[in-house]
């Protein structure tokens, strides 16, 4: 058997784990939720490492693994933001990004067919940053949920800045594709 299924069920894994972490906030269960979203986090980490060392990237993981990340971080953050955890606009900003991206990507993909940008640094500085925001909003919730951590409020700021600007990379990476004249009727490709 092949080891290069490997990455994407990892991926696979992260996406089925989001249930379970969001079903553990709702029941206040932080610390089962943390151990859930660490596994989660090191499926996020292995998945794009373990598809280059094997040589085996796919347009299966390649769509895959941004929605895994959308829903784990939407999910995460909107059912912190419902518990207090973190502020409704920021979940809004992190939410309203991803969907963004995704209508973005959609209108791209009606006008030229096939579109797949490729994630910025900015971008995968503000998932980590993300993914970091979590699970430090998690711990807090299961350790000390009364006190105000001056690092929370830090990496709330930090997730706020590289959110917007990855967003807007991504939107002006969208907007000069779309501005792109086509050479025939649905060729898909630019002028």
């Amino acid at each position: 058997m092949k080891r290069s299924w490997i990455p994407n069920a990892l991926t696979l894994a992260r996406l089925v784990l989001v249930g379970p972490i969001l079903w553990c906030l709702a029941e206040g269960w932080f610390p089962a939720a943390v151990a859930l979203f660490a596994v989660a986090g090191l499926t996020d980490a292995l998945d794009g490492y373990l598809a280059r060392r094997l040589d085996a990237r796919s347009a299966l993981g390649a769509a895959l693994d941004p929605m895994a990340d959308k829903a784990l971080l939407s999910g995460a953050y909107v059912a912190l933001a419902w518990l207090g955890a973190l502020p409704v606009w920021l979940a809004g900003l992190v939410v309203g990004r991803d969907l963004a991206i995704l209508i973005a990507a959609g209108l791209v993909r009606l006008r030229w067919g096939a579109f797949s940008p490729r994630p910025s640094m900015l971008s995968k500085v503000n998932t980590a940053a993300q993914l970091v925001l979590a699970a430090v909003a998690m711990i807090h919730q299961a350790l000390v949920p009364e006190s105000e951590p001056v690092m929370l409020a830090a990496l709330i700021g930090l997730v706020a800045v590289t959110t917007v600007a990855s967003g807007l990379g991504y939107a002006w990476t969208a907007w000069h594709r779309l501005r792109e004249r086509p050479t025939g009727p649905h060729t898909g490709s630019p002028a």
